[in-house]
């Protein structure tokens, strides 16, 4: 059931990229002055990081590349962060729902590859001279004594929480993700990044409480706003409460049913509390949504993961391969969904689609 927890981890991913890009409520604290300023700085430390050692070649021209295409896309004017909030982000996002969840595997692997690789050098003996892999270790252990001497790197702390997901220590990601959410609170790309790390039950650090609870008190102060209760439901993802998750994208959808990307919210949450076994409920969403928009990747996955699991093998291959053929050739998702289409000759076929 593997390629169930992938596909889980991508509804969930998109998701996350969803919410985070819905407008808040104006606060007019953040400008493109000072985001472009935080850019800059943050490109001079990855340089210094890069010479120091602490940082192999390969992540380096990663992280430089993403910090200057956010540089190059900031408007030359100062405008609040506030003033960009509007109803044009929902068709964008319902876009990104789309294909997110197939982009999620091979984005991971392009960006953590480089760790992979040195991590499985690594293991196979001592080398020497200039192809001498990087111990990935060693460079994170370079990295935290850095953070020891100038601990107000937020940059540096995302790189490290990232180290430590790849090197398999969720723990140690956890607090270097709640050290940088202290120190840049408004950085939601942090809470992003924390909630793949997210386990129910353990309490998030203080930085990244601190950004759960401003989402929670948002809905406090205004209960009927459909995108805070999007907010407060990503928030509580990522402190591990799913069910809590679900029921608030399920009160954003009671108060705005007529968004298709408050829906794929609602059922994406739906279907998180069991991947596994997805229930009546996720079911019934992803029909609607579905009927929304016939090409939603995530709709077709689950649905055909239930016929599947419902015996209904003639309608589980139609659902994969609508979403084999919405897939780009390139896409890594591709390789997965093909796989479990095979999968379903050895079962005995099933009804057909109702």
């Amino acid at each position: 059931m593997t390629i169930v927890f992938l596909m889980a981890l991508f509804l969930l991913a998109a998701v996350g990229w969803l919410v985070l890009r819905l407008p808040l409520p104006a606060t007019g604290t953040d400008t493109t002055v000072a985001r472009r300023a935080h850019l800059q700085a943050s490109l001079a430390e990855l340089a210094r990081a890069h010479a120091d050692g602490a940082l192999d070649a390969a992540s380096f021209a990663d992280e430089q590349r993403r910090l200057q295409a956010e540089l190059a896309h900031l408007p030359a004017a100062a405008v609040p962060v506030a003033a960009q909030a509007g109803g044009a982000g929902w068709p964008f996002a319902l876009g990104v729902l789309l294909f997110l969840p197939a982009a999620g595997l091979g984005l991971y692997a392009y960006v953590q590859g480089p760790f992979w690789t040195a991590l499985d050098a690594s293991q196979s003996g001592p080398q020497v001279g200039a192809n001498a892999p990087i111990d990935p270790e060693a460079m994170v252990a370079r990295l935290e004594a850095r953070l020891a001497a100038d601990g107000n790197d937020v940059e540096g702390w995302k790189r490290l929480g990232r180290s430590y997901t790849v090197l398999g220590r969720p723990g140690d990601a956890r607090r270097a993700y709640g050290k940088a959410a202290q120190l840049a609170p408004d950085d939601l790309s942090i809470l992003e990044a924390y909630a793949g790390l997210a386990e129910e039950g353990i309490p998030p650090p203080p930085g990244i409480a601190a950004v759960i609870e401003r989402f929670e008190q948002a809905v406090r102060d205004a209960p009927e706003d459909p995108r805070l209760w999007v907010r407060a439901g990503f928030g509580r993802s990522a402190r591990g409460d799913r069910a809590g998750a679900r029921d608030a994208y399920a009160r954003a959808h009671e108060l705005d049913p007529q968004r298709p990307e408050v829906l794929a919210a609602y059922a994406a949450s739906e279907y998180a509390l069991n991947p596994q076994q997805p229930s009546t409920r996720a079911v019934q969403l992803y029909r609607q949504l579905l009927e929304l928009n016939p090409g939603n990747g995530s709709a077709l996955w689950v649905l055909g993961q239930a016929a599947q699991l419902a015996g209904r093998s003639d309608q589980a291959r139609e659902y994969w391969q609508r979403l084999l053929q919405a897939l780009r050739p390139d896409d890594p998702a591709r390789g997965q969904v093909q796989r479990a289409i095979e999968q379903l000759t050895l079962a005995k076929p099933g009804d057909s689609a109702d």
